[in-house]
């Protein structure tokens, strides 16, 4: 995996965020990332972004995304929306990404294999690929272990062929 990058990790939340339902958790915002990091990877064999990925109970989530959804709302690019009953947040776009429109349409194509199923549904999907099982089991079960890109190849299910 040689290749730059062609997306910044702040883009792809926007993406997702302007591309999907309204008032998304970041539960699902997580989820839906590393769909589409992963996805990427199967597909080109190259990361989409710098973002690493760290597996954790509720499935894998961008390392260090507290202080990356607190940077994107400090910059002005997202809202944050406390839900007072539930003590989470939602989040809204608020600049468009910069994206290529050939990437835009690659995922897009994921995004909508994905972006009705609900976070409990993306947790139990995630939490079958292979990338997130074997980073588990080589940490000992231990959370937080950030999971190895290259990874991403044996998880066939994560394969466009099926669109």
């Amino acid at each position: 995996m040689l290749k730059k990058p062609p997306l910044k990790i702040d883009d792809l939340i926007l993406f997702i965020l302007s591309n999907s339902n309204p008032n998304m958790g970041i539960k699902k915002l997580n989820k839906l990332a590393f769909l589409l990091e992963f996805t990427y990877l199967f597909e080109h064999e190259t990361p989409l972004t710098g973002a690493n990925y760290a597996a954790l109970q509720m499935g894998p989530v961008i390392d260090d995304y507290k202080d990356l959804m607190k940077r994107l709302v400090k910059e002005k690019k997202v809202c944050e929306n406390d839900k007072a009953d539930t003590g989470k947040s939602d989040y809204l776009p608020l600049k468009k990404p910069t994206i290529d429109v050939d990437l835009a349409s690659f995922l897009n194509a994921v995004l909508d294999k994905y972006k009705e199923l609900s976070a409990k549904q993306l947790e139990d999907l995630t939490h079958g690929l292979d990338s997130y099982n074997i980073t588990i089991h080589e940490s000992n079960d231990k959370m937080g272990g950030v999971i190895d890109k290259d990874l991403a190849l044996l998880d066939s299910s994560l394969s466009l062929d099926d669109l």
